[in-house]
């Protein structure tokens, strides 16, 4: 959720409560307020009756807003103020009025005084005064909620701007990222600090780039010296001990000269060394390298089994295309079992090389991982590298598991 929506919809929520609570709170202080009025008007007009009956010894009686009956008994109890339910014959419905009733004397005669008025009106007036009200603060808010966007839209403008300057940014670019400054010390303060952090990580990985490179040059020569010697001296009369040593031997130093070459290729990749892209077939590529290593399918019993509803085009460096199913077909064959399957399925969006083998414990999440392998006589470069091809290729790559060990390649455009 982004930021901005979380605060907006915070607000929302408590102004909405906000509002509720002030209508109805207001609906009631104006519906006490109104009361206070009505039964102040009904005590004036008590007043009035009182002083007109005292003065014209006439009775007036106007049902049911004035209704006034002589009565024997003296006053036992106070005036009060009640809600009484009146027929309405001519709405033909009841009405809720508000009734003063109060005992007074005339001439030595008692008379039970009842002023009443209409609810209704009262009613209307508290709803109309709290929609407005409600209307009003609604109004408010709504003006405000997109002032505050559209001010927000201007504050975080440099602050998206920014973001996509870090989103693109790349260890292996030449150029600094380039933030726009702002005025708010906040936004600014982050700003210094991807600053440093940037230039910091930059250094360190062109130390780290500098250091693998020479590394790995630098340990490529007395390697091929080193098996250069070796296998000269398996051309000498040796004991079969001493013969068996030697083999070891170079076969050891091949597998870390393997092993440094994969790892100088990783580094190539990274550093972005392959960058002229053309189309690829890998229905050409396919048949080529299916030539190539029929030997070793030969070797191993393998039944190859290809499905090509279409070519699967791809905009890539040819060296790495080549790299790639060069991989993907050693994978296919060193972890397959002897009589096994490789079948190979290809459309104009998906290119699928799937292998029988034995069962591991490897998933999507770690079989692309260098140094994992469910061989213990791999390394587990060769689909680090692959993985690496893709994502600098604009492919994506997924390993599935079923009957058969399947590497799906899609492409991202």
């Amino acid at each position: 959720m982004k930021f901005l929506t979380k605060i907006n919809r915070n607000y929302l929520i408590l102004f909405t409560t906000i509002l509720l609570t002030v209508t109805i709170a207001g609906y009631f202080v104006l519906h006490i307020i109104i009361m206070r009025g009505a039964k102040e008007r009904l005590l004036g007009k008590m007043y009035l009756i009182e002083k007109e009956i005292a003065n014209t010894g006439e009775i007036p009686n106007l049902y049911p807003i004035i209704e006034i009956q002589k009565t024997s008994e003296a006053p036992v109890i106070k005036p009060t103020f009640k809600e009484v339910i009146i027929r309405n014959e001519m709405e033909n419905e009841d009405e809720i009025f508000l009734e003063y009733s109060k005992k007074i004397k005339v001439n030595d005669s008692w008379y039970l005084v009842k002023l009443r008025q209409s609810s209704f009106e009262n009613e209307d007036l508290i709803l109309i005064l709290a929609l407005t009200l409600f209307t009003l603060l609604s109004s408010a808010f709504i003006i405000s909620f997109f002032i505050t966007k559209r001010m927000n839209k201007t504050v975080w403008a440099d602050f998206e701007h920014n973001l996509h300057e870090i989103e693109s940014f790349g260890l292996s670019q030449n150029q600094n990222i380039s933030l726009l400054e702002t005025s708010i010390e906040e936004f600014q303060r982050l700003n210094q600090v991807i600053n440093n952090l940037t230039h910091k990580l930059k250094s360190d990985y062109l130390m780290l780039k500098e250091f693998t490179e020479n590394v790995s040059h630098e340990i490529q020569t007395p390697l091929s010296i080193a098996l250069l010697n070796l296998e000269q001296i398996l051309q000498q009369d040796l004991k079969e001990e001493t013969f068996q040593r030697v083999v070891k031997s170079i076969n050891a130093l091949k597998r870390l000269s393997a092993l440094n070459q994969s790892l100088i290729l990783l580094a190539k990749i990274e550093n972005k060394q392959f960058i002229t892209d053309k189309e690829i077939s890998f229905k050409e590529l396919v048949s080529r390298k299916e030539k190539e290593f029929s030997i070793l399918f030969e070797a191993k019993k393998l039944d190859i089994k290809l499905l090509i509803e279409q070519d699967f085009i791809v905009e890539m460096n040819e060296q790495l295309a080549d790299i790639l199913i060069n991989n993907l077909f050693s994978n296919a064959i060193n972890h397959n079992i002897v009589g096994g399957d490789i079948r190979i399925f290809m459309n104009a969006k998906t290119f699928e090389i799937c292998n029988t083998g034995e069962n591991n414990l490897l998933t999507d999440d770690t079989i692309f991982n260098r140094f994992v392998s469910g061989n213990p006589k791999s390394y587990g470069l060769g689909l680090a590298i692959v993985k690496k091809i893709c994502e600098t290729s604009n492919l994506n790559i997924r390993y599935l598991k079923n009957d058969y060990h399947c590497f799906i390649i899609n492409s991202k455009i």
